[in-house]
């Protein structure tokens, strides 16, 4: 059996080997088939996270081989299964960040009550290989959702053109949001997103995250209602200080994007930003947090945020991907076997390393059958 691990130095993984401990005790036994590399992989490699996951990957389809003798039906052999990663009940156990990831080729899960909305069926008719997508789509239909005050709002700018920030700007189009505009350092990235029709041309901007400029110079003269921060953990501060100034009163601000424990920035004394997202987990509570804020300027935001997705998010995501499949199935550009991640993770970092050449990138690794 074979597994992508985390190796000490930063910056590097290696695949190595490994026995399935058989422990006592129910449990599931899992087979992937395909994984998402996403930036929050990214980060933990580049040691910018705390998570202590040597194993990573969440986003993530898998199939059922074994499951608790307490489990006689609802769960067949033959479905896959998309992993809902971020436990409902202790939302600081999170698969590939404090748990095992996906990233090999058999995962043991223990049958505790706290994951028992761990695994959702893929929807019938859904490719395997499009459903990787629904975990990060779920995480953008959310984000949207907290954004929106009363209604959805009117205009939507999106920090970061990624692949979390394309399928959250293509998200908001589909839901209904009239204007959705990107921003990004990378003209490469900007190129992409219109070209294969995720964002308008004049919607792409080739700016600096930090500090944005002035709302008057995007928006003649009228902020966005709403921001989506979807960058690296490295570009956080900037981006928000840059959000902060480009948002219209009233704006809401979501932080896809997290922040270090006890973080805070000057232009909001005393606002814990770590804590923000932490109030919304998994759908829950609804409707979710939301907090004002008043910036050191006098303009008064909103700021929110979540963990997680619940099923229903999942489920909404599969069935945006079954109605736009050719849409999304351009958000993957590259699938690679598990022996070959240490290479792809090793480019991945190395490319966006350089923020202004940075091409847009969504690796998938594709498992072979155990």
């Amino acid at each position: 059996m074979q597994r992508v691990v985390v190796a000490p130095d930063v910056g590097t993984v290696r695949v190595g080997s490994m026995q399935l401990s058989r422990g006592n005790g129910p449990r599931w036994l899992l087979a992937p088939e395909f994984v998402g590399i996403c930036g929050t992989d990214l980060d933990i490699i580049a040691g910018s996270r705390v998570d202590k996951a040597s194993v990573l990957g969440h986003e993530s389809v898998v199939r059922v081989v074994e499951r608790p003798s307490a489990v006689t039906h609802g769960m067949e052999t033959t479905t896959p299964y998309l992993i809902n990663p971020v436990n409902g009940e202790d939302q600081e156990r999170i698969i590939g960040h404090s748990e095992a990831g996906m990233l090999q080729d058999a995962v043991e899960i223990p049958a505790a009550r706290a994951w028992d909305g761990l695994l959702v069926p893929v929807l019938p008719g859904l490719d395997p290989l499009l459903a990787v997508l629904s975990e990060p789509l779920g995480v953008a239909i959310y984000s949207v959702e907290l954004l929106a005050a009363q209604a959805l709002p009117k205009r939507l700018l999106v920090v970061g053109a990624g692949p979390m920030g394309l399928l959250t700007a293509v998200t908001a189009g589909l839901l209904g949001v009239r204007e959705v505009t990107v921003v990004d350092r990378s003209e490469k990235r900007l190129r992409y997103a219109v070209k294969n029709g995720f964002v308008e041309t004049d919607r792409a901007l080739c700016r600096d995250l930090g500090p944005d400029p002035d709302a008057a110079t995007l928006y003649d003269g009228s902020g966005p209602d709403a921001i989506a921060l979807c960058v690296g953990r490295e570009q956080r501060r900037a981006a928000l200080r840059g959000a902060l100034r480009t948002a219209a009163p009233g704006a809401r601000i979501g932080l896809t994007t997290g922040f270090r424990a006890g973080e805070t920035l000057c232009e909001i004394a005393g606002v814990d930003l770590y804590r923000i997202r932490r109030l919304n987990v998994c759908g829950q509570p609804w409707p979710g947090h939301v907090q004002q804020v008043d910036v050191a300027d006098g303009k008064r935001v909103y700021l929110t945020g979540h963990r997680g997705t619940s099923r229903r998010h999942l489920v909404d995501a599969m069935t945006i991907l079954m109605n736009h499949p050719e849409l999304f199935r351009r958000f993957i550009t590259d699938i690679v076997p598990l022996r070959e991640v240490p290479q792809a993770i090793e480019l991945l970092l190395r490319e966006r390393s350089a923020l202004d050449k940075a091409p847009y990138r969504k690796f998938v690794v594709a498992l072979e059958p155990s």
